[in-house]
Parts: structure tokens; sequence; C-alpha cells
């Protein structure tokens, strides 16, 4: 089935909708979980929210998902399938710096916040001590800061090699589509190119 341009534009502007309400509400659930539970005068503040880490996590995450909703809107919107132009090469070229500012840099500073000043995963507290008959006698433990840099570092890692191959993959099918030229017309008993509807 082929989307015209103004169902795609439709498609993503509702998609920004969409994500831009998710986000917002998100971030206010954010706020409340993190938020004190009285006031300077002693009130109760945000008293049917949950409160605590995960709370916070799991509402940013949603946060998270709706800004990815807007990405993707912008770029249905106004730049997937559409005549290249300067303006949309820029847009694309803005939309994708962000998404890799996004996977590269806020999720790992938010992965770390986590580790060091929530669960306080600090040079201090042992993760694992090695068995000494495997390290010649001596004393190796991996703390959990040494974990943490692992993990953080394991995931940029991954994403990084995956972006590389989804980018990889797309310019070929690309390559490919190219390669094959336009879909034949069907022709018609009468010799006549047979157009949809008829």
């Amino acid at each position: 089935m082929h989307v015209t341009e103004r169902k795609q534009l439709i498609a993503g502007l509702g998609l920004i909708v969409l994500g831009l309400v998710t986000a917002i509400v998100a971030s206010f659930l954010v706020h409340t979980s993190e938020a004190e539970t009285v006031n300077e005068f002693g009130q109760e503040m945000f008293a049917a929210f949950p409160r605590g880490w995960v709370y916070a996590t799991i509402a940013q995450t949603i946060a998270l998902g709706g800004v990815m909703m807007i990405l993707a809107g912008i770029t249905l919107a106004f730049v997937y399938g559409r005549t290249l132009t300067w303006a949309r090469a820029m847009l694309g070229a803005l939309l994708f710096t962000s998404l890799s500012f996004i996977l590269l840099a806020v999720i790992p500073n938010q992965m770390l916040t986590v580790f060091q000043a929530t669960l306080e995963w600090t040079p201090q507290k042992v993760f694992i001590t090695v068995p000494p008959f495997l390290v010649l006698n001596n004393d190796v433990a991996i703390s959990y800061a040494t974990l943490k840099d692992m993990i953080v570092a394991g995931y940029v890692t991954t994403t990084f090699v995956v972006m590389i191959i989804v980018m990889y993959q797309w310019q070929e099918r690309a390559k490919k589509a190219k390669e094959r030229g336009p879909k034949p017309e069907p022709i018609s008993k009468y010799g006549r190119p047979m157009r949809a509807g008829n």
C-alpha cells in the first residue's frame, strides 16, 4: 500500500504530539518520585505518587520514549521518503546528532548517576573476590565501581557498533533498491500500461 505524503505528514505530526504528551507526563512523574515528602512548611507533597529511584528510573525511561517518538515523528513528517534538499539534509543530520547524543551521552550519564549516587557503587564496595589460586595467591578483588564502568563502557561500545551496522545495512538497502530499478508496469492485453484503479 502506497502512503501519500499527506498521510505521512499527518502520521508524523500525530507521533510528535503523542511524544510530547508522553514526555511531559513522564517528566512530571520523575519530579514527583524524586520530590521531598514534605515542603518547608511541613505540608505533605504529592502523597498519591510513588517515591524512590526505581519509579524515577521507570518514568525517565518513559520520558525518553516520548523524546524518541518526537524524533521519529519529525523524521516521518519531514525527512523520510521525501526528495532530499539542503534543508532536509540539515534536518536529518540534526536528528541523527540528537539521537547520537541521547544514546551515547544522556543514557550513559543517567546510568552512572544511578550506579554512583543512588546505588552507591563505590571503589570501597567489593563486588567479587577472585579466588587466590587463580591469581598466584594474591588478593584481587573487583569493586562495584569497576563493575559500573564495565557495564557503561559495554553499553556505549555495543550501541556504537550497532549504530554503524544499522547505518551500513540501510545504505546497502538503498543501493540494492536503486540497482533493481523501478518496478515494471503491468501491460494490458491491448499493449497499454495499467495503472492502479483500472
